[in-house]
């Protein structure tokens, strides 16, 4: 019979057992089984980091002093590579400390001899707390992706712009072209006959005379310069329509939930071609990308929501400087480069900058300084949770009044 526990189905739980004591294994196991949870048993350290590569496990209750691995170690290669909750066990209680154990990263700590109620109790805490955590991570990603959408509508007409943009010439284009085949249609008509009448020896002044009239009109020295000139138009048209659409399916798809390594600057030209219609008119834009940047293990749909946020965020701060101050243009900067196990990601721009006042409440939810209509106050703030709560990375700003601002992020090299 499937076991539940306030509302929670026990049997979607797998947990690793590992003890090189056999008598305890089987007790574990009898008592984790009649709760409804899936069940392994492992003997030592060794054979059990050989399961957690066959398979994925929610918990693993391991013994601290094993032969080989130590349940100590164990503990710190599971929480480097794996997503489960360890819980430790010991009967030498005078070797080890609460605080010790927790301070490696366990979810919890028994020492031995156990009741089989403890263990239980022990268990549906963890059971609990992985699912409390696994109800926060639902939460974000659904108002990470409400964000993302909002994102989108607001940017939506000038995404259009830009699309339209290019449909234009590519339309003039092809209507060029039509005109033009048109017209070289007529000549070959006009050479063909005189071609006809060439083979029977019957070209007579008139028929020259409407040839020349012909190449005089259709104007082939023209049409031979334009004609490459306006593919290449509509071929340069449908490759930039290209870029935006893949752009948006890329920034609009929900995404995969796993981390995998990714291309940053990949991430920042997809938001670079999402949000140009922000900031095109007001802003140049200068980006020295480093092409020899590592992969980062990240979520891609979650690092070009943040990164988009930014760069729409410093085109608003420059449109409102421009507007209200210089008249001139400002200027976007947009860096990578590693060094020292870090990524690091500078966006920078040349706007207003952030009043003292205020520095502290950015990164705040529901804050914002833009006018009604442009923005909610969620951006900052999902994207700081993004790269700090989710990528175990830092984001700080670096802002002068009336001179602009600089967002630094900074993503570890390795395994998330």
């Amino acid at each position: 019979m499937v076991q539940k526990h306030s509302g929670v189905d026990k049997s979607r739980f797998h947990i690793l057992i590992v003890d090189d004591e056999e008598p305890i294994q089987k007790l574990l196991k009898r008592t984790l089984n009649s709760q409804g949870f899936q069940t392994r048993t492992a003997s030592n350290g060794k054979q059990a980091l050989t399961y957690l590569k066959e398979e994925s496990f929610d918990i693993v209750i391991s013994d601290i002093a094993m032969p080989g691995i130590s349940g100590i170690e164990l503990t710190k290669k599971i929480l480097s590579a794996y997503s489960a909750d360890v819980i430790l066990m010991t009967g030498m209680i005078s070797q080890y400390h609460y605080d010790e154990i927790i301070g490696i990263g366990a979810s919890d700590f028994i020492q031995k001899p156990f009741t089989t109620e403890e263990i239980i109790l022990r268990t549906n805490r963890v059971i609990r707390e992985r699912c409390l955590k696994e109800e926060q991570i639902h939460m974000h990603n659904q108002l990470a992706q409400a964000q993302k959408l909002e994102s989108i509508g607001q940017l939506s007409a000038g995404i259009a712009h830009e699309i339209n943009t290019p449909i234009q010439y590519i339309s003039d284009n092809t209507f060029f072209l039509k005109d033009v085949i048109s017209d070289l249609n007529l000549l070959m008509e006009k050479f063909l006959h005189l071609f006809k009448a060439a083979k029977m020896g019957s070209i007579d002044a008139v028929m020259l005379e409407q040839m020349e009239t012909a190449l005089d009109k259709t104007d082939l020295e023209y049409i031979q310069k334009e004609i490459p000139q306006a593919i290449d138009q509509a071929i340069e048209g449908i490759d930039r329509i290209k870029d935006i659409i893949q752009a948006m399916k890329v920034f609009s798809h929900p995404g995969q939930k796993e981390h995998v390594p990714i291309d940053l600057n990949q991430c920042l030209q997809t938001a670079i071609t999402i949000s140009k219609n922000e900031w095109k008119n007001t802003a140049d834009l200068s980006v020295n990308l480093d092409p020899a940047l590592p992969q980062v293990v990240c979520n891609p749909g979650e690092m070009n929501q943040v990164f988009l946020n930014l760069l729409v965020n410093a085109g608003h701060a420059i449109s409102q400087k421009v507007a209200s101050q210089t008249g001139d243009k400002g200027n976007i900067r947009i860096s990578t480069t590693s060094t020292q196990g870090w990524v690091e990601i500078k966006i920078s721009d040349t706007g207003t900058g952030i009043p003292e006042a205020i520095k502290t409440q950015i990164f705040d939810p529901f804050f914002t300084t833009k006018d009604l209509g442009k923005g909610t106050g969620q951006g900052l703030a999902i994207s700081r949770s993004i790269v700090e709560e989710r990528h175990q990375g830092k984001i700080k700003m670096e802002t002068r009044e009336g001179k602009g601002t600089t967002f630094i992020i900074l993503l570890p090299l390795g395994k998330i």
